[in-house]
């Protein structure tokens, strides 16, 4: 299953919420990051650029290992640039049944929570202003949702209802059978 792709916008609150839930388990491209940041160290935005790519290939050999899980990233949309965003492309494989939980919530919300959260100083979070992170997230909203899989959109402007969440996940699941 792949999560939601808004910066701020719940997914890591949400993943925490459903892996248990769904009985799946939580697989964060941001905490293998920070595992690298760890062991590599800090840098300025090419080398956390570096360690994004490291983990992407990281995150995925994961993904594709773990028989399901709750897949936790800030996924590539097409339009956006080369660099930010983890690949999707082999979620497009027809070995893999996903289903894409979007996690909705206004820019505005959004921006107040990235700049509030607390993560590994190598994400470089500090260096944004609030007007930075709002244009990049009206920018992202323009692009639309991950189009992939069948899609289960949660409003995270407030606490979602997580009993409705899993069965909109299971009912998804049942929707779309593994293709191969």
């Amino acid at each position: 299953m792949a999560g939601p792709q808004q910066l701020g916008s719940g997914k890591s609150t949400s993943a925490r919420q459903l892996g248990p839930a769904l009985n799946f388990p939580l697989i964060d491209k941001d905490t293998i990051l920070q595992g690298l940041f760890e062991s590599q160290g800090v840098g300025d935005a090419a080398w956390r650029r570096t360690l994004s790519r490291e983990s992407d290939v990281i995150f995925q050999a994961e993904a594709t290992a773990a028989e399901k899980a709750v897949l936790v990233s800030h996924w590539h949309l097409p339009g956006m640039p080369v660099d930010p965003g983890t690949p999707t492309g082999w979620l497009l494989e027809p070995q893999y049944q996903v289903v894409n939980v979007h996690c909705v919530c206004d820019p505005e919300v959004a921006a107040g929570r990235f700049l509030q959260r607390k993560r590994h100083p190598g994400h470089l979070d500090s260096e944004s202003t609030y007007s930075e992170v709002l244009a990049r997230l009206r920018a992202l909203e323009r692009l639309g949702p991950l189009e992939i899989g069948q899609r289960v959109d949660v409003d995270t402007s407030q606490e979602p209802k997580l009993d409705a969440v899993v069965r909109d996940i299971h009912d998804a699941f049942r929707q779309s059978p593994k293709q191969s």
